[in-house]
């Protein structure tokens, strides 16, 4: 099939020529001036017009540096560290043995076990096991029956009913609501601690600022009473010891 040709004229010498309809562009064949057609003009403004990417701030999670980022990229790498850092969310169903920074949420189910030495996200829901400490921004929620060996820090513990948790090491949040079981070597609340009516905390130390057991809850361990820091330069922090506490009848 013959392709279709129009008539063009050169720019430069007025030399009028055939050329095929969807030219780019030609030489003309008087003069030897060469131009483009108005095709070529109308793709070149399309591509000066393309729409821009737009982009959020991300703040890397071990050397604090904050860079921009594509809103809809899963991951990245930062700029100053080097770090790989995972946008989005990740569930942990079997072995995982690298570290993790996630800016979404973490799950490590039933049957999970996180291997590395250090797991960070905004939000944890633990079900599984941790070798690493891990590390919640937002949340550390304790759904089935949970261990982590390295300990947990992070805005706030919950455990809950039916749950527990066995921490072979400090667990330290800035507060913390217990309606399971939890099991460790220090629990540091720097807020609230609230035990529920079938709540039961067993620690060798257990340091607080507030505290609430309701009835029902238990408490065992040695406890210290955290002071605000206007408060410890006038008297030192109340200690006690607690044995077995549950408001019970």
């Amino acid at each position: 099939m013959a392709v279709p040709k129009t008539e063009v004229r050169c720019p430069e010498c007025g030399h009028a020529q055939m050329e095929s309809e969807n030219f780019i562009s030609t030489v003309c064949r008087s003069c030897s001036f060469y131009f483009k057609s108005s095709l070529a003009r109308q793709s070149k403004k399309r591509k000066v017009n393309r729409v821009s990417i737009q982009k959020r701030e991300l703040t890397c999670a071990d050397c604090g540096a904050v860079q921009m980022v594509a809103e809809e990229a899963q991951s990245s790498t930062c700029l100053e560290c080097g770090r790989h850092l995972e946008l989005g969310h990740r569930l942990i169903e079997g072995e995982h043995l690298g570290n993790l920074s996630l800016e979404g949420e973490l799950q490590i189910g039933p049957k999970g076990n996180f291997g590395g030495s250090k797991a960070r996200a905004a939000r944890i829901v633990l079900q599984g096991r941790a070798s690493g400490l891990l590390e919640a921004a937002e949340w550390l929620r304790v759904e089935g029956q949970a261990k982590i060996r390295s300990g947990g820090k992070g805005n706030q513990l919950t455990i809950l009913e039916g749950a527990s948790l066995e921490a072979g090491d400090l667990l330290s949040f800035e507060s913390g609501e217990v309606d399971g079981e939890l099991r460790c070597e220090t629990l540091s609340i720097a807020g609230m601690l609230r035990v529920g009516p079938r709540g039961r905390v067993v620690a060798e130390k257990i340091v607080f600022g507030e505290l609430t057991v309701e009835l029902g809850g238990r408490l065992s361990g040695y406890g210290e009473v955290k002071s605000k820091p206007a408060e410890a330069r006038k008297e030192p922090a109340s200690e006690e010891g607690i044995s077995e506490t549950s408001k019970s009848k």
